[in-house]
């Protein structure tokens, strides 16, 4: 699966996802991750529930009662959404004070027995542009990794998850996505077009493309046109070229 240099990283990795996540859950594991999740990344108000891919993260697995109520919304994972490069927090910044509002953050230290901390959280994104969106959330005490090592990690894992979805799609149909026409009326508005240029293009009345909109800014759980936009690049609902 995958050329030599992508593929050599996981080479050993097994046929199935199971043994090529724990495949990559040991190469976390030897820069000192205690804790990994892998999942499809959730929209916004929707939970991990359908969507977790593999997980050793706390004491024991997330329980279905506990996936239920982490969302898209989750500060961890709407971090990870945005990221083009596998990206290292310390725990303790105070520029990361967002990671104390984590439910996934908060769920892994007060599984700790006995009671300890998680200095470092590391996240990784992993996008191909309408066919899947992966967050990889990993968490140790120090994890010892160079950025470019961790980028030659994360470059084996995106082409690898990439071939292997297209075997066997690994996350499909999250719920909240958005609609193909109103991916393609917030495209056609992230270019800066009015409704009235719209509807002329798509030969719908200005009204349905109104209500596309307005749908597609529920979904996102957005306030306004541009924060609708943000959210659903952030998502990978819409891409600009």
């Amino acid at each position: 699966m995958g050329n030599a240099k992508n593929a050599l990283l996981f080479e050993n990795a097994g046929s199935t996802p199971v043994e090529f996540f724990e495949s990559a859950a040991n190469h976390f594991r030897s820069i000192g991750a205690e804790h990994i999740l892998v999942t499809g990344l959730p929209l916004p108000g929707k939970d991990l529930s359908k969507l977790v891919l593999f997980q050793q993260w706390g004491e024991t697995e997330l329980s279905p009662s506990q996936l239920v109520h982490i969302y898209g919304n989750d500060p961890l994972l709407r971090r990870v959404a945005v990221l083009n490069k596998p990206t290292k927090w310390r725990f303790g910044d105070s520029e990361n004070s967002w990671l104390h509002k984590s439910a996934l953050v908060n769920i892994l230290l007060r599984s700790a027995v006995p009671p300890r901390s998680y200095q470092s959280f590391i996240g990784i994104h992993i996008h191909h542009f309408n066919h899947l969106q992966v967050a990889i959330c990993i968490a140790g005490e120090t994890l010892d990794v160079k950025a470019r090592s961790l980028e030659e990690i994360t470059s084996s894992l995106q082409y690898e998850l990439k071939e292997m979805h297209a075997i066997s799609p690994l996350v499909t149909n999250r719920p909240g996505e958005l609609s193909r026409r109103e991916k393609l009326v917030l495209a056609l508005t992230a270019e800066g077009k009015t409704a009235g240029s719209i509807a002329d293009e798509l030969q719908i009345s200005q009204r349905t493309v109104h209500a596309h909109l307005q749908n597609a800014a529920e979904k996102m759980q957005a306030s306004n046109k541009t924060q609708t936009v943000v959210e659903a690049m952030r998502y990978g609902q819409i891409q600009l070229y």
